[in-house]
């Protein structure tokens, strides 16, 4: 399969999956830190009582997948999400659009990342 995504290098995760699928589909003005802003993609926590390495949770972003509909809601750009019972119908249906020269963005948790284990 070739698509003609024109992918741009981003620093972070959402942010680059956000300006790449937006500019394919016609947003060519959108930036990586243009989509951070427009998704307030800055939350700050402090959480005291949870302690890594010694010391109270920290955490400088919101939950994944905010930036991106904070966006495109912003934008007014419908986006279409969907949720799979199985892996299988999850490939199924990933196939068909890859297969269809349709960019997709999905979203994992990290539980699944190699480099997490």
């Amino acid at each position: 399969m070739k698509t003609n995504l024109k992918h741009l290098q981003a620093a972070h995760c959402e942010n680059g999956v956000t300006t790449n699928l937006l500019r394919h589909a016609g947003v060519t003005q959108m930036t990586e830190p243009l989509a951070f802003g427009i998704g307030s993609g800055l939350f700050y926590i402090y959480i005291p009582f949870l302690k890594l390495n010694n010391g109270p949770a920290i955490a400088f972003r919101n939950m994944p997948g905010l930036i991106f509909k904070r966006t495109c809601n912003s934008l007014n750009i419908a986006v279409e999400r969907k949720k799979f019972s199985s892996p299988q119908k999850a490939q199924s249906f990933l196939e068909e659009l890859l297969n269809a020269n349709q960019p997709v963005g999905c979203q994992v948790g990290v539980y699944y990342l190699s480099y997490f284990l």
